[in-house]
């Protein structure tokens, strides 16, 4: 299923593919992604997504999908920031999937 992150300050606008039987998420190519990875004693992940970025982000721009094991991951990616990827990816019609995953 198609889904979607977005902020209102427009520093990121990323899509994505939700695999609703394994609960990975694919950050498709193309999306845009914030401009910064924030360290913070909460946020454990930021060196990791500094080398996946270094890797498939050029330009604040995803050069090819990348695949990930679970939504708040792949948001992490996205935001540069701990993120929810429950309540923060959409889909089109603006549902979280959090309430797709609870059924």
């Amino acid at each position: 299923m198609k889904v979607y992150l977005k902020r209102r300050n427009g520093d990121v606008d990323a899509k994505g593919i939700f695999d609703e039987s394994t609960g990975a998420l694919t950050v498709l190519k193309g999306s845009r992604v914030s401009g910064q990875v924030h360290h913070t004693e909460k946020f454990r992940g930021a060196q990791t997504i500094e080398v996946l970025r270094e890797k498939y982000v050029a330009n604040g721009v995803v050069k090819e999908d990348v695949l990930f094991k679970s939504a708040s991951t792949a948001a992490n990616f996205v935001t540069g920031s701990s993120t929810n990827g429950l309540t923060s990816w959409k889909t089109e019609d603006g549902v979280q999937l959090r309430t797709i995953v609870k059924g």
